[in-house]
């Protein structure tokens, strides 16, 4: 399981998780749950019984992550084999098998209960395929995923924050298909790249410490969890002097065309994602109720502007001598951390116990 970060609480698709409402998995459908953001994890076809427990494990893992935290999500969780996780916390006990109908299922039912700006991420974890003549695909239990079925399914989420990170090979192929504006498209290999990816085991376990967290602002958003990932397995190919043969794409500016090297600069893919939290506080403020004043507000506004400042700086270096850059860097930090640690006091005091 994912260790808990000390003060740290998840939010996907920008907004908070949590246990202040567990929902399991295998608990009554979307439209009997609150409103609020919404994670659905399937884990496809693993071609053999070491691989499928990886798989159900990451999804797992991705699903208590998110029903740790301190304000309800919505999650259901889909296995090749839903009978060989039964042993899942409860709230993680898969809802059913990764067929595509299943998928679809689950989609139009939250569609159906879901609130217009409720975010939506969708993980796929497992393989893909691009040969065949076919065209890209996810591979499920029966007939394949292909981007043309998923799109449609995502369509009826319009208005509302969607990210999809398809982490299994050949993902690349999904991404024009995919793409929208205000949508955020993560895809762990290029369309022709058919090898077992290394990228997934990263993405999750950006969840599981600080080193992601790039600005230091007790958040991760999107762009910083793609980034350590992709960066973290360029470093395992370097190690072991292999090809490397998977390049992760990031597409959110709605082009279609993903970028291997997204940054948060103006026309260039990784603005949207440099925003949209996945791993978060709050968007709002931090765990529940800290951002319930005119004060803890402001206290968060200013933390996300100074962050987003920060972010830009390092965007924008470009010929600023070393000495004026440092300076501003530094100066910087230092006001973001001292907000981080006056909304830290704040929700401390509210919720004895906490750090």
């Amino acid at each position: 399981m994912i260790a808990a970060r000390t003060g740290l609480a998840v939010a996907l698709a920008g907004w908070p998780l949590g246990a202040g409402g567990r929902h399991p998995a295998t608990g009554p459908g979307w439209e009997g749950q609150s409103a609020g953001p919404a994670l659905l994890v399937v884990a496809g076809v693993a071609g053999g019984a070491e691989r499928r427990a990886r798989f159900t494990g990451w999804a797992e893992e991705l699903c208590a992550a998110a029903q740790s935290l301190s304000r309800p999500v919505r999650v259901r969780v889909l296995v090749e084999r839903p009978e060989e996780a039964a042993d899942a916390a409860e709230e993680c006990v898969p809802a059913g098998r990764s067929t595509r109908d299943e998928i679809r299922r689950q989609l139009s039912e939250l569609s159906a209960a879901h609130s217009r700006g409720d975010p939506l991420t969708v993980v796929l974890l497992g393989h893909g395929s691009a040969g065949g003549g076919q065209g890209a695909r996810f591979n499920l239990p029966g007939p394949d995923l292909a981007p043309e079925d998923l799109a449609p399914m995502l369509d009826a989420f319009e208005g509302s924050p969607v990210t999809v990170a398809h982490l299994g090979s050949a993902a690349g192929g999904f991404v024009a298909a995919l793409s929208a504006p205000g949508r955020i498209v993560l895809a762990a290999s290029r369309a022709h790249e058919t090898n077992e990816t290394r990228f997934p085991r990263h993405f999750v376990a950006a969840f599981a410490g600080a080193g992601a967290d790039r600005n230091r602002d007790d958040r991760l958003s999107a762009l910083e969890v793609f980034e350590f990932a992709r960066s973290e397995v360029e470093r395992e190919y370097e190690r072991e002097g292999l090809l490397r043969t998977e390049h992760p794409l990031l597409d959110d500016n709605g082009d279609g065309a993903g970028s291997a090297e997204p940054r948060a600069a103006p026309g260039s893919d990784g603005v949207l994602a440099a925003r949209t939290y996945l791993l978060s506080p709050a968007t709002a403020a931090g765990p529940a109720g800290a951002a319930d004043s005119d004060e803890a507000r402001a206290l968060v506004a200013e933390r996300d502007e100074l962050a987003a400042r920060v972010d830009a700086l390092r965007e924008t270096r470009g010929g600023m001598p070393d000495e004026e850059y440092y300076a501003e860097l530094e100066r910087l930090l230092l006001d973001l951390a001292r907000v981080q640690e006056e909304i830290r006091e704040r929700t401390a005091r509210r919720e004895p116990g906490t750090r």
